[in-house]
């Protein structure tokens, strides 16, 4: 039945489309963490977490630079790292849907360490790790691999702390939160101080997110959803089919020839798994995302009715249904950062977030 859903959904994706969504590549594939452990708390399929561990332990590698949540003060914060061992990696798994500051706390990492690195990006941050690059041979010959992660947007701390707020019990503080495992759409997971663990469905987070409640400004004026400029980019597979599948799968674009033979490594190794996959199938995987997220113009359009610059590079062409929801991602970023917003946001029940929702994705597949 959800390969009928698939079909039905399925978009022609013209050679045009393929080249402003995803960029230059070499190969596609859908693949995933050999080892049952690695996948056990990847958000997706543990590939990134594989590979890493794979070049650290050949060699390839010094370091892997990653990015960890931790919990001070009942607030969930971000940290980045230079992971130098699994059990760092292990450590740092998983999705962080939260904005963090990567010229300030990565780029110093990044510079001061001596040694070869790996680095796991978002696709803004890339194009700032390719800038500097351009103009200091030292800060790019230490760099071995750029792997970018697929982004919708991320978000400001205070979504975090609405549905950490929604689930904390009364005078108990948190002490552990994550934010995605598990198969399919995944599970939100807390832990509190009295030993209280909740485990509630990934949309109990990712139904405000989605809705571009509390977004971070600068995602409104990005398009790039794949990280054009790193050596892979990898991703979520939202295909209905793969929901039947007892493995959760990663997305993976090869867009260097270094990155295509590590991929023959990590694969003739057998540390990681999987088959290779048309370009248009990944771009299938990601049908709403793609021209959402690239369609800067018809944000920077509905901007201008709420009193919103959103710098627009992209000339991209808005259709009436693109304009609608370019309102209502702005009218949703704009009312979150408002007090009186945010004590909205708090107080409406679940199911008129849920359809509200399903209003947008029903918009988004027109």
């Amino acid at each position: 039945m959800n390969k009928w859903v698939d079909r039905l959904l399925k978009h022609q994706w013209s050679p045009d489309e393929i080249q402003k969504y995803i960029g230059s590549h070499r190969e596609s594939w859908l693949l995933y963490a050999a080892d049952n452990d690695v996948r056990a708390q990847a958000a997706s399929g543990g590939t990134i977490t594989s590979l890493l561990a794979y070049l650290l332990e050949q060699g390839e590698i010094d370091g892997a630079l990653v990015c960890m949540s931790y919990v001070e003060c009942n607030e969930v914060k971000t940290r980045y790292l230079i992971a130098k061992n699994r059990d760092e990696l292990l450590f740092a798994q998983g999705s962080k849907y939260i904005d963090t500051d990567f010229a300030h706390d990565a780029v110093p990492l990044i510079k001061d360490f001596n040694g070869r690195l790996a680095l796991v990006l978002l696709p803004c941050d890339t194009s700032l790790v390719s800038r500097l690059a351009q103009n200091n041979p030292a800060f790019r010959n230490k760099i071995v691999l750029k792997i970018t992660l697929f982004c919708g947007h991320v978000s400001d701390p205070e979504l975090t702390q609405l549905v950490v707020r929604k689930l904390k019990p009364a005078g108990v503080s948190l002490t552990d939160f994550r934010y995605r495992s598990g198969h399919w759409r995944g599970r939100l997971q807390a832990t509190f101080e009295d030993g209280t663990k909740t485990d509630r469905p990934f949309s109990t987070f990712s139904d405000y997110q989605n809705l571009y409640f509390f977004c971070t400004r600068k995602c409104l004026h990005c398009p790039d959803h794949t990280g054009y400029e790193s050596d892979i980019s990898v991703g979520d597979v939202w295909l209905m089919s793969m929901k039947d599948n007892p493995i959760k799968h990663n997305a993976i674009i090869i867009r260097s020839e270094r990155a295509q033979c590590i991929l023959d490594q990590a694969l003739n190794a057998g540390v990681i798994a999987g088959e290779q996959a048309p370009i248009e199938l990944i771009c299938d995987a990601q049908s709403r995302s793609l021209p959402l997220h690239y369609n800067v113009t018809a944000r920077a359009r509905a901007g201008r009715w709420l009193g919103i610059k959103i710098a627009d590079h992209i000339g991209e062409h808005v259709r009436p249904v693109d304009f609608i929801i370019a309102m209502i991602i702005m009218t949703n970023y704009r009312l979150s950062n408002t007090d009186k917003g945010r004590k909205l946001l708090y107080k409406l029940p679940k199911p008129v977030i849920k359809i509200y929702l399903y209003l947008l994705k029903a918009l988004e597949v027109l």
